[in-house]
């Protein structure tokens, strides 16, 4: 169950990725961000009071620190892709599997068996191999943000983890981007500029972005968390930038290359490892 969640999830996710690329061409990344939580944070509202009928609040103190890691998260993301493309951003994110295997294990004590250990090692020779193959480092402040942004989702995905045990996820969801919204928004009031303009055809594309991904995905990945540990929750998510590099075929040149099919198949084997 929480391995096909996960597959439907980087469906969704991958959508996202272009969507947000093609917002930033008007907004700012902390208006991007602003608006992505802001969005994410009415639709899992609304699920809440259609499915719940109302909002349990979520009173562990470790939900500010699940909002900040994800407005953290969500302006470095932003940041690297106003420079680089989404595949370049997706294959360089992969390191995250590290991130959250290692904080899984530190905080949650989450055991790594002997197959995990094959999957991971499979996941990450893959990435290395579709990154070499495709990823063009345009700019090293782009480069920066994108290795970083994933640690930041990691530990906001531990720390889900943490509290979806005694919440409920759609609850732990919501406070995620409203924390997140609340942060950023600020933030932007300090930035000469950053509210200056909101052209209508930046916020649509932001829209569907955080539709696919800060909302349908995220719920799709906090609900499966509930029957698979966050690491193999992760590695299953591996398989992104295969879907990322399909989806931006149609808007971005990509040349397949023997490393991106090495890469694909080590990916997909990481996959089959934690289904099976």
């Amino acid at each position: 169950m929480g391995v096909e969640l996960n597959l439907i999830s980087i469906l969704f996710s991958g959508v996202a990725k272009v969507l947000n690329k093609f917002s930033l061409v008007s907004l700012n990344p902390i208006l991007g961000g602003v608006l992505t939580s802001a969005f994410a944070s009415l639709f899992t509202l609304i699920v809440v009071l259609v499915k719940f009928k109302k909002v349990e609040i979520v009173k562990n103190k470790w939900v500010i620190l699940l909002g900040l890691t994800n407005a953290v998260g969500v302006l470095l993301q932003y940041i690297a892709l106003s420079i680089l493309s989404p595949v370049t951003v997706t294959l360089i994110a992969r390191i995250y599997l590290v991130y959250v295997f290692l904080l899984g294990f530190l905080f949650l004590g989450e055991k790594i068996s002997g197959w995990d250990y094959v999957a991971i090692i499979a996941c990450i020779a893959g990435s290395m191999l579709v990154s070499s193959g495709r990823a063009e480092f345009d700019s090293a402040i782009a480069i920066v943000c994108a290795f970083i942004y994933p640690f930041m989702y990691a530990a906001n995905n531990v720390i889900a983890k943490y509290l979806v045990k005694d919440n409920n996820p759609s609850d732990v969801l919501l406070f995620n981007h409203v924390v997140s919204a609340v942060l950023l928004l600020v933030s932007g009031f300090f930035i000469s500029g950053t509210y200056s303009k909101i052209p209508f055809e930046g916020v649509a594309f932001n829209f569907g972005g955080a539709f696919f991904n800060g909302f349908l995905s995220l719920l799709l990945f906090y609900i499966s968390l509930k029957y698979i540990t966050a690491g193999k929750a992760n590695i299953v998510r591996a398989l992104g930038p295969l879907v990322v590099i399909v989806y931006s075929y149609f808007f971005f040149p990509i040349s397949i290359t023997p490393k991106i099919i090495w890469g694909a198949v080590l990916l997909i084997i990481a996959t089959a490892i934690v289904t099976l």
